[in-house]
């Protein structure tokens, strides 16, 4: 007896059941990765509402919170910095949910490390103050929040690259 050729809907089938299998396990890698979103972006929106900068202390000179600065003195810095720490925090939220691609795993990266570098740059003071303990605490939640998501990007892009490659 001759054996039957694989016909169109047995390959059709088969990578069928390849892109299943790759979209389940994206599903649970991003699952996995999110439980750790949602307590981040509430620490980051958290570590707003506290002092980033310390006064020395001869000085008279007050800092507040980035929603107080925003609010009352309103420079472009500022503005500039709670406009990305809200979009940094709308995309953990979504990645909270387990809704996440690299794309946007990339621009929480760079919204993290934005935030980080902003803060210790201190842009808008001619001699930087001290950070308090937030500040500093806040630079380095935002690089945390930078190497989980490129490490949960890169781990998406693996598991592309090992679909593409059982595919081709």
């Amino acid at each position: 007896m001759k054996p039957q050729n694989e016909g169109p809907s047995t390959v059709a089938s088969e990578r069928t059941t390849r892109v299943e299998e790759l979209t389940a396990r994206i599903r649970r890698t991003n699952s996995v990765y999110a439980r750790f979103y949602g307590p981040l972006s509430l620490l980051v929106i958290t570590a707003s509402f506290f002092p980033y900068y310390s006064p020395a202390a001869e000085s008279t000179t007050t800092y507040g919170n980035l929603w107080q600065e925003v609010l009352v003195i309103g420079r472009g810095v500022d503005v500039f910095a709670l406009f990305v720490l809200l979009l940094t925090t709308g995309l953990l939220c979504l990645a909270t949910a387990g809704r996440t691609t690299v794309p946007g795993l990339i621009a929480i990266l760079t919204g993290s490390v934005v935030i980080g570098c902003t803060l210790l740059q201190s842009p808008g003071y001619i001699s930087p103050p001290a950070l308090t303990d937030f500040g500093v605490f806040d630079i380095v939640l935002s690089f945390l929040i930078a190497a989980l998501a490129l490490v949960h990007a890169l781990h998406l892009f693996a598991l592309d690259l090992e679909f593409q490659r059982r595919m081709g």
